[in-house]
Parts: structure tokens; sequence; C-alpha cells
């Protein structure tokens, strides 16, 4: 029964159907008829709601009527689709962990609730990041039912050349957000509800999406079908990492970390630096300077700027007046929350799930706030945002989760002698997702926490046992559907 165990590996790089970048072929009469492999309707759709994320960022996160936004309509649609049959269940600890955190969650909701002073709808919204986790089983369920209709190989070369047609079109996407957060032009069209830019983003979300990407863009295969896609996508994606990196320093941080994460070795490691060396000597000798708004540019005293800041080695005073002023007030609201969670041994319990944080430690006055303006409500940091909510126990399990689940993609049998590019892409992408969410509110807001745990549970697919299935075994291998 040794080929019913393949794993997962084993699509990775070697010709399923005509190969990964395979396109659907017509079934011809006889025996030598091949079966075109397509996915289900919900799977296509959870597809193409998490590419537009990953592209779009903030800008496609916020189309919809508040507070329900094209995320929470997903969930429930896809929520439905898998609970309507009995639902495969994933059996790892970072599963484990993440019902657990959902079901102590749901307690602290309800007790949060019977003395609450502010709307049900601020609560829910606060409980977003914990809820998004059912993406993750729903990722795993849908995959898993994929799996035992078609076998487990032919469905990754399925994802996998799924995400490898839509890269160039998202790092396209991500190049364009890059320009434009640099640029910060005015006149930019808003969704006409909620009053968000359609084409605004974060440098962190970006940052994400391009580690993601990363296996689809440089590598065997890249772009097969036509050279010159194959030639510009490389040069758009290092344009992308170049200008948010001058953008911002956390997403310059997540941007090198998410990297390393995805092929950890010496050999890839080594060129990476070498290509960073290379952008960093042509901007030196150059000296290519260029003047953008808010004060930044883009030069070689920019990036050492940057460098420096985030390894501590540059004193205050020759570091940009408005980034010490932000990592201070942030800096010295995480102490004050911090302080609560010891003072008030905060392990299973917080503020509430609904409670502002930036008003509750003076961040913010809403009385000096002009009518119809957001205001802040979270500390850019979503361990002291759980901590400061609901307890220092729910912050610690929620970020072991995703931790586990890259530990696992690289111990797996199923993916450790060589696993395909979404892995790769997928680990990475969550270690950069973490990194931002420790500087920004992302794994808060849909565009982070809906790709993350999307992410998450794909991996926990990737990492399980394959299925005993009659289809694991099949053949001839069916062809991937355009």
């Amino acid at each position: 029964m040794r080929g019913d165990q393949r794993s997962i590996a084993q699509a990775g790089g070697k010709p399923v159907g005509g190969g990964v970048e395979a396109v659907a072929r017509e079934a011809t009469p006889g025996a030598n008829r091949v079966p075109v492999l397509r996915p289900s309707p919900v799977l296509a759709l959870l597809f193409v709601v998490v590419t537009s994320y990953a592209a779009l960022g903030k800008g496609f996160a916020y189309a919809g009527v508040p507070p329900v936004f094209v995320g929470e309509v997903a969930l429930v649609v896809v929520g439905v689709a898998v609970v309507v049959q009995p639902m495969p269940l994933p059996r790892n600890a970072a599963a484990a962990t993440a019902a657990g955190v959902a079901a102590l969650a749901a307690v602290q909701l309800v007790v949060d609730r019977l003395g609450a002073t502010v709307p049900v709808v601020e609560s829910l919204r606060g409980l977003a990041p914990i809820y998004y986790a059912a993406f993750a089983f729903a990722t795993y369920a849908l995959l898993r039912r994929q799996e035992e209709r078609d076998g487990r190989v032919a469905v990754a070369a399925l994802v996998d050349s799924a995400v490898a047609r839509a890269a160039p079109w998202v790092v396209a996407a991500l190049a364009l957000l890059a320009a434009l957060l640099l640029a910060e032009p005015d006149g930019l069209p808003t969704w006409p509800m909620s009053g968000t830019p359609v084409l605004a983003s974060k440098p962190g979300d970006i940052a994400v999406a391009l580690v993601l990407t990363l296996p689809f863009t440089f590598g065997c295969g890249v772009a097969s079908r036509a050279r010159t896609i194959g030639a510009v996508v490389p040069l758009l994606w290092s344009l992308a990492a170049v200008l948010v990196t001058f953008r911002s320093r956390g997403a310059l941080l997540a941007l090198a970390i998410g990297v390393l994460a995805v092929r950890p070795r010496a050999t890839r490691v080594l060129r990476g630096a070498m290509a960073a060396l290379a952008v960093v000597l042509s901007l030196y000798v150059s000296g290519v300077s260029v003047e953008v708004r808010r004060g930044r540019e883009v030069s070689y005293q920019a990036l050492a700027d940057a460098a420096a800041s985030l390894l501590g080695t540059q004193p205050d005073d020759e570091i940009e007046g408005s980034y010490v002023g932000t990592a201070r007030w942030r800096a010295e609201w995480w102490r004050a929350i911090w302080d609560d969670v010891t003072g008030e041994r905060m392990v299973l319990h917080g503020h509430g799930w609904g409670d502002n944080l930036a008003v509750r430690y003076g961040v913010v006055d809403p009385g000096t706030l002009p009518d119809g303006q957001p205001i802040l409500r979270l500390p850019h940091n979503v361990f002291f945002s759980l901590a400061g909510r609901a307890g220092v126990l729910v912050a610690v399990a929620f970020l072991a989760v995703p931790v586990l689940s890259v530990v696992r993609s690289f111990t797996s049998p199923a993916v450790r002698r060589g696993p395909p590019r979404l892995v790769q892409g997928a680990r990475g992408a969550a270690v950069a997702a973490l990194v931002t969410g420790m500087v920004d509110v992302y794994l808060e807001s849909p565009q982070g926490g809906i790709l993350l745990w999307t992410l998450v549970g794909y991996l926990w697919w990737a990492t399980a046992m394959p299925l005993r299935t009659a289809a694991a075994t099949d053949s001839p291998r069916p062809g991937v559907a355009a």
C-alpha cells in the first residue's frame, strides 16, 4: 500500500497531469481518456477571496456595507458549505490550541455581555482575530474533501497551479500599491459605503504578500508560458520590496524574516543576501536620492537609517523624528497594558472584547476628535491587544497556533523531503504576518487575519498524512483545469 501514502512532497516539482503548470486537456473517448480535475465551487470562491486580500490588501478588505464586509460574507458562505456535510477535522497541536482559544473567547464574550456598556457590534468586532480562525478549519475541510475525491498529489498540483497562475497578477498589483504608498497621490477612488480608498494598502500588508509569492516569482518553472512575464515579474517583485522597505521599518523586518523562513538553506540565504547587497551598493554608488511626500526619500542613507533604527544602533536624535515619537508612545502604551496584566493577574480575563484600549489608557480623547473621524482602538501589537482585552493566556495561545503550524511544515514527513512552493510561501507569509502583527493592527484586520488563518489551514492539510482513497492510486492522473 506504499503507493497510497504518496506524500504531498511528490507534487512539489514532479509532473502531475502534464506538470504543475498544465493546462486542462479535453477528455477524449477511449481507454486513454484523461479526466479534468476541477476544484469545488466553494474552494474556488475561497481562493478568489484570499487572492484578492493578498493582492489588494485593505482596499479589498473594506468593500461592503459597514460593519459587514466581504470577509464576513465569505465566512458565512464558506462556513455553511463546510458544516452541511460531515466536517473533516485536523488532528494536530495547533488546531487543538486554536479550538481551545476559540472556546475560551466565546465564554469570555458571554461574560462580557452580561455587564457590557459597549454595543454588541464592538464586541464582535474585537473578537474578529479569533473567529477568523474558522477560515483555517474551513480551508482544511475543503481541501480534505477534495483529496477524498481526487487524491493528495492531484489536489496539491491543483492548488499549486492556481497560485502560480495568479502570482504574476498579484505581484503587479503589489508593485502598483507600493508605488502609490510612496507617492500618496490625491483623488484615489473610494468605496461608496465605507469610504476606504479602493487602492489602499499598508507596507506590512504588501510585505506579507510578497513573501507569499516569492517561491512563484523566483525559481524553476516560473511563468513558463510567457518569457516576457517571466522576466518582468521578478523585477516588479524586487521593486515592490524596495519601495516598502523605504516606507516602513516594520515591513523591512517582516520581509527579511519571512523570506528567511521560506527556504532556510545556507545557499539560498547567501543568494538573497547578495541580491540585497547589490541593491544597497547600487544606491550607494549611484547616489540616487528621490524625495517623496512627508519628508521621506528613496536613497542609500534612508535605507541605512531604517536598518540602524531596527538594530538599535542609532541614537534617537539621528532617527526620523516622527518615527521616534511613534515608537515612544506605542512603547509606553504597551508598558501600561503589561502593568495591568501583571498587576491584576489578567490570565483568563481582560478588559473585554469590545474595550477601546486607546481610550482606556489615555492615548486618545474621543471628545477632541472631529465627528466621523475613525478613532484609534488598538495598540498596534496583537499580543498586547489580546492580553489587554482577553488576558495573557489567549494572547500566548493565539500566537502559538501559527508558530506550531510553521514548525510542523519543517518536521512533518508529508513535506519534509521537498515541500511544494505554496508550503514554502505559506510558512514564510505566516512568519511575516506575525512580525507585521507586532507593529501594526494587521491580524485584527480582515486582510491580515483572514489571509493568515487560511494559510494556516492550508499548512494543516499539507502536513497531514494522505488519505487512503482509491483516487490516490487511480490512473491515468487527472489534468489540472485552467
